[in-house]
């Protein structure tokens, strides 16, 4: 028999090299930036109480210190949350939150009730539902940002939306 001689394999590509010491840095370090700012800006976190909430001041400046069941979303420029407070203690806090300069705030007179076009309505994307004990709160920050409570007066959940400018 005779024996077939078949042609030596052709060498290896150089561009294989490259492309694992080059591409796959190029295409990892915005993958994991993007992987990090999904957990961010793309998840609901829960906390028992304010105290446990570790991103910005700003944010956890705006939920009253009392609050307990703590939902919170943070997109870019705003913040969801859910969360039980008394009516009493957020009127509390709004009054000393949102009051101006040497002015004195009474947020319980400036509420208002849900209109009957929002009653059993969604709020927002965290699913909050306006109910017929829903009253409603509304301010404006220095820098322009909305800060939006509804709070149902029966059971103590409040739905807040916070835009920041």
């Amino acid at each position: 028999m005779t024996s077939i001689a078949h042609p030596p394999p052709p060498p290896k590509a150089p561009r294989r090299g490259l492309f694992l010491k080059v591409g796959i840095p190029i295409l990892g370090v915005p993958t994991v930036i993007a992987l990090v700012l999904f957990i961010i800006y793309g998840t609901d976190t829960r906390h028992k109480s304010r105290s446990s909430i570790w991103w910005t001041g700003r944010g956890r400046g705006l939920i009253p210190p009392s609050a307990i069941d703590i939902i919170l979303r943070q997109d870019l420029l705003d913040h969801y949350a859910i969360y039980r407070v008394s009516e009493k203690d957020l009127n509390k806090f709004l009054d000393k939150r949102f009051a101006r300069p040497g002015a004195v705030l009474n947020s319980f007179s400036e509420r208002r009730p849900a209109t009957s076009a929002t009653i059993g309505n969604i709020v927002g994307p965290l699913g909050w539902k306006v109910t017929v004990d829903t009253v409603f709160y509304s301010y404006a920050a220095s820098n322009g940002g909305t800060h939006n409570y509804y709070h149902d007066t029966k059971t103590g959940l409040t739905y807040q939306s916070s835009a920041y400018w």
